[in-house]
């Protein structure tokens, strides 16, 4: 009896030391497996800590995590990363390692984890995609750190960031996106940011053409209804935005080449169209129309029988031809009032390869707020806002460098009108600004030209002039031959006096540059590139100044004629 309860004591106490040690048994072993907390990227120099969890399969999709359990961890290379028994890694140098956490409580048939992870610099571009690539078109860095370049370049021209496009995921891999910008030529990308210089492993193969050509004669068509690039931000009201054309080279029989667009609207909207090449200023020209068409046979453009042109030296009214002189811009800016819906045309004629930008925004961007007659940029605009109470007189805007602005006016009868303009100071020094004024008669079905009754083109920006005209409707013009925004104040009123006779009366005081006289030949469908119209030697009379706009305040003092 006495061996027995020995043998019974020794059995409890063995069970007991079993149940108090043994809580995993080795028998379910292949049912344990262990996970580990991604770490993907680690930067070359830092450390971190990751964690292990072992689980419990208890059946499939079923797993539960097993508390109190120690890990061994391993890492495949230590001189690219180290790791020590709590999981802490440290990054060495750049490269690919595996760490490996194994459960220790378990045998061999307890499934360990495996994290493959990457050390790499603060920043490191794997790849610059597409491979092949346009001027003007979109390529993106990928790689650690690749969100924050601050400076791209290939073949040291540097690339054009693309807005709200640097983003990095969960895993520290970034990726940023940037317009090739010419003159680019294909070569491996250069990337700058967070103190690092590094380099994309490819040649970027470069085409030394921008992505809407061909565009010359036959235009590249956008839909100012389609999705936004940047809905909800600040950059909202951008339309188009592309800072990467380019004009290419000339081949060697050309004088001039040529990038055409076509905006199509189904709403009406202000419109603002800028087209900059800062490294050529005055080798490019930019025009503007409501209908335009290549004619191959006498390879050239032409413009609808009733439309309007705006651009240095066309300005072109109801499908005839007009064209002041205006001084060469270093870049264009046209803002529109309630563009209606339909089509409207950009055509830039260049003489020389450059990297050029385009923008279209939605609303009126200007040097100076609109004006209460805008819009007012062309015949047709003034058409519709109607003829003012006679006499006019108003200040107004040239709201952009070498605006214009067309102002329409009745006469009931035969009468002598005076015409009177005045630059304010402004912003810019008064040597800079040159206003010059023309009166056009409005044009009626079936002519040929547009007749020019009076014209005023003197330095400066003074007019004090008058001319005996006849009963109908005419057009009063101001344009900006310098390129100076500037108010300005106008009138037009009758006034009592006797013509001036003989072959003395002359109604113009120009300066020693081409005149836009009315032309002989038919001009209904006429090139956009400005051409010297030919003269018919019909000369408007001048009057002297009596009455109209004398008097009545606010004209500074001005020179008579």
């Amino acid at each position: 009896m006495p061996h027995r309860r020995r043998l019974a004591a020794l059995a409890l106490l063995f069970t007991a030391a079993t149940v108090g040690t043994c809580v995993y048994p080795t028998e379910h072993d292949s049912a344990v497996h262990v996970s580990i907390t991604p770490l993907k990227i680690l930067i070359r120099g830092n450390d971190t800590v990751v964690t292990a969890t072992a689980w419990q399969m208890r059946g499939p999709g079923d797993s539960v995590a097993i508390p109190n359990v120690a890990f061994v961890w391993t890492s495949s290379d230590p001189k690219i990363a180290t790791v020590d028994n709590a999981g802490h890694i440290t990054g060495v140098k750049s490269g690919t390692v595996y760490i490996r956490a194994a459960a220790a409580n378990f045998d061999k048939d307890a499934r360990s984890a495996v994290d493959t992870v990457r050390v790499a610099a603060s920043l490191e571009v794997d790849s610059l995609r597409p491979g092949l690539a346009r001027y003007g078109a979109l390529v993106t860095a990928f790689g650690p750190g690749a969100d924050d370049v601050v400076l791209a370049t290939i073949h040291n021209t540097p690339l054009f960031p693309y807005p709200f496009s640097a983003t990095r995921d969960s895993t520290g891999y970034g990726r940023q996106t940037f317009w090739l910008m010419p003159p680019a030529e294909p070569d491996t990308a250069i990337f700058i940011g967070n103190g690092v210089v590094t380099s994309d492993h490819d040649t970027t193969i470069v085409v030394r053409r921008d992505i809407y050509e061909p565009d010359d004669t036959v235009p590249y068509n956008f839909d100012l209804d389609a999705a936004r690039p940047w809905p909800g931000t600040i950059l909202a009201p951008v339309l188009i935005f592309n800072p990467a054309l380019f004009f290419e080279p000339l081949k060697r029989d050309q004088t001039f080449g040529a990038d055409w667009y076509r905006l199509s609207q189904t709403s009406g909207r202000d419109l603002t169209i800028i087209l900059t090449a800062p490294s050529v200023p005055k080798t490019f020209s930019t025009f503007i129309t409501d209908s335009l068409a290549w004619d191959s046979p006498n390879q050239t453009y032409v413009i609808g029988p009733d439309s309007w042109t705006f651009g240095p030296t066309s300005h072109d009214c109801h499908g005839l031809g007009f064209g002041p002189s205006e001084a060469a811009g270093d870049s264009t800016i046209v803002a529109f009032k309630s563009v209606p819906p339909g089509v409207l045309h950009a055509i830039a004629i260049y003489t020389q390869a450059a990297r050029y930008g385009l923008v279209v925004l939605e609303g009126y961007v200007s040097e100076l707020p609109a004006d209460a007659h805008e819009d007012d940029n062309s015949c047709n605009a003034a058409d519709l806002r109607g003829a003012p109470a006679s006499p006019f007189r108003d200040t107004l805007a040239i709201e952009n460098p070498h605006d214009i602005d067309w102002i329409r006016f009745h006469l009931a009868a035969l009468t002598t009108v005076q015409f009177r303009l005045h630059a304010f100071a402004g912003i810019h020094p008064d040597s800079l600004k040159d206003l010059d004024l023309y009166v056009l008669k409005v044009p009626n079905p079936g002519d040929v030209a547009l007749q020019l009754v009076f014209a005023d083109t003197a330095a400066g920006s003074d007019v004090n002039g008058t001319a005996l005209l006849a009963a109908g409707d005419y057009y009063a013009v101001v344009l900006d031959f310098a390129g100076t925004a500037t108010y300005y104040e106008i009138c037009v009123a009758n006034v009592l006096t006797a013509p001036r006779t003989g072959p003395g009366a002359a109604a113009s005081r120009r300066r020693s540059r081409p005149s836009s006289e009315p032309a002989a030949r038919d001009q209904r469908r006429r090139r956009v590139l400005p051409l010297p119209h030919a003269d018919t030697g019909e000369q408007p009379v001048l009057l002297l100044v009596r009455r109209g706009c004398l008097g009545r305040g606010g004209l500074a003092q001005h020179r008579q004629h």
